[in-house]
């Protein structure tokens, strides 16, 4: 059972959409760190999201972590585990470690959302790396899986 804590030890940040550098993760696909594993002491990593209509979040899942997302704006085609449904402004979804999930932007406006991944160990490395990918077009997925935990299928 958890600690009744009254004292706050993460930072308070305000942040405008896309402040920062925007991580190029797959095509059409931007992901931006609101508060990052150094602001929450490591127990989760807060983003913000987009995806170009026709862009989409290739199947993968997370060996470490959990991963939450809350759609604002957009429609999507998502997929997690077996299940494929649509999801459009106010849906939240819940993606357990190990669960496989994939995003689709089926709609005709860029889709917008926020992200928190538990914990936050190694998210923002994660982006980092796989921007950097993105971007030369050196693909690795066996070092994304050996450092990040992250299985693409």
């Amino acid at each position: 059972m958890s600690e009744k804590i009254e004292a706050a030890s993460k930072k308070t940040i305000v942040s405008g959409w896309h402040e920062g550098r925007k991580y190029f993760m797959a095509d059409q696909e931007y992901t931006s760190v609101v508060a990052g594993k150094d602001d929450t002491q490591s127990e989760y990593v807060f983003g913000s999201g987009e995806i170009a209509p026709g862009g989409f979040i290739p199947d993968h899942y997370h060996k470490w972590e959990d991963q939450t997302f809350h759609i604002l704006e957009g429609e999507l085609e998502v997929k997690i585990g077996d299940k494929v449904f649509r999801a459009g402004p106010g849906a939240s979804i819940q993606c357990p470690r190990g669960v496989s999930h994939c995003m689709k932007n089926v709609g005709q406006t860029t889709a917008k959302m926020i992200s928190y991944i538990f914990p936050g160990d190694w998210a923002e490395e994660f982006m980092v790396e796989t921007s950097r990918q993105n971007e030369t077009g050196e693909i690795d997925f066996d070092l994304i899986e050996e450092r990040f935990g992250v299985v693409y299928i």
